[in-house]
């Protein structure tokens, strides 16, 4: 009984209270007729309970009602109303003015007992609309913020990844080298230096050794410090020669080396999260990922050939694409859909100036 609405429980009610009477009413009158009227109503009330779409047939209690007994009219009204039928407020009007004003008072209450708890069930059911749009609202918030919290990780990995890099690659190129050009220098010198004091050559010799030694350990630091994660177009290269479901077209235009690490995390879960729909709601065949890059903006641009949208039909993103529509306004750039011929995600965001100086090609 508590997942019954009241709405309902007051419907029940209020059938099985002017079924009542009308059982009374015919008992008293001794009519053979409205008996069998009354079990017709019981059956129609009990169709229509449980076959919702049967709500029409209000229609014919209130014409056999009219019919054959106007002063019990107000139980058909009651149904007529509550489901919505309000013509039927006709009938009460031809009862009370052209048969007996006595017939048609309770005919026009029990249609306005219907009516309104038609609009109780209707603002009941607004009320729900509401709540679940609202609790909609509040979980895709909440999918968001998990998104947002798995992208912030994802750029502090970034981050760590190319400052790494960078180091590695200034400590190979500049001080590396030096020490190695240095390194060569000497030896060279060494062999030019034989009638030298051999005191002065041992410890020439033994600090030529420290510095080789020292150039071996650079080299190997260097190394060390040298990341085999793809990072910027080669991990979307990467993402697309792994992606296992179809052939993935990937193609680069433009500079790539001005684009900001921001923008590389905003385009890999781009990327993840496309492919991923087109494996799990298309059949794609085949995929293009082109990736546009000019002196204001970054574009990246995947289609697949599936049926993940339908023609001519606007397509609803998933909580996925919404997240991701969401990052990209949060930094100025945009994530639209396009499910005509084909089904393509394009998001474009704008490359801003000197505070986002940190890049990866």
């Amino acid at each position: 009984m508590n997942d019954i609405p009241q709405q309902k429980l007051v419907f029940i009610f209020c059938t099985i209270a002017g079924i009542g009477l009308l059982g009374a009413y015919y008992h008293f009158s001794v009519s053979t007729a409205g008996f069998l009227l009354i079990l017709f109503s019981v059956c129609m009330a009990l169709a229509r309970w449980r076959i919702p779409k049967l709500y029409w047939t209000s229609v014919i209690d209130v014409l056999l009602f009219v019919i054959l007994s106007p002063a019990a009219l107000g139980v058909a009204l009651f149904h007529a109303m509550y489901h919505g039928m309000y013509f039927v407020i006709l009938a009460a009007a031809y009862v009370f003015f052209a048969v007996d004003i006595y017939a048609g008072l309770p005919a026009v209450l029990g249609g306005l007992l219907g009516l309104f708890l038609r609009l109780w069930d209707k603002e009941r059911d607004l009320k729900l609309a509401v709540r679940d749009e609202e609790a909609g609202k509040y979980y895709e918030l909440e999918s968001l913020q998990t998104d947002l919290s798995s992208a912030l990780a994802q750029i502090e990995r970034m981050a760590a990844i190319s400052e790494r890099a960078r180091i590695s690659r200034d400590i190979h190129d500049n001080a590396g080298h030096e020490i190695v050009a240095a390194y060569i220098s000497l030896q060279t010198a060494r062999n030019m230096m034989d009638g030298a004091d051999e005191d002065a050559l041992a410890l020439y010799d033994a600090a030529l050794e420290r510095l080789g030694n020292g150039a071996d350990k650079i080299r190997e630091a260097v190394h060390n410090m040298s990341t085999v994660t793809f990072l910027g177009v080669d991990n979307l290269r990467d993402i697309c020669e792994r992606f296992p479901a179809c052939p993935v077209d990937f193609n680069v235009f433009g500079d790539t080396t001005k684009v900001p690490l921001y923008i590389w995390t905003m385009f890999e879960s781009c990327l993840n999260e496309s492919l991923t729909n087109a494996s799990r709601h298309s059949k794609a065949t085949k995929i293009k990922v082109d990736l546009d890059v000019a002196p204001h903006i970054v574009r990246l641009s995947i289609e697949n050939d599936g049926v993940s949208g339908l023609k001519g039909q606007a397509h609803q993103p998933g909580n996925g694409l919404r997240n991701l529509r969401h990052r990209a306004s949060a930094v100025g750039g945009s994530l639209s859909i396009d499910s005509g011929s084909v089904f393509r995600v394009i998001c474009v965001i704008p490359i801003k100036g000197d505070n986002y100086e940190t890049t990866y090609s």
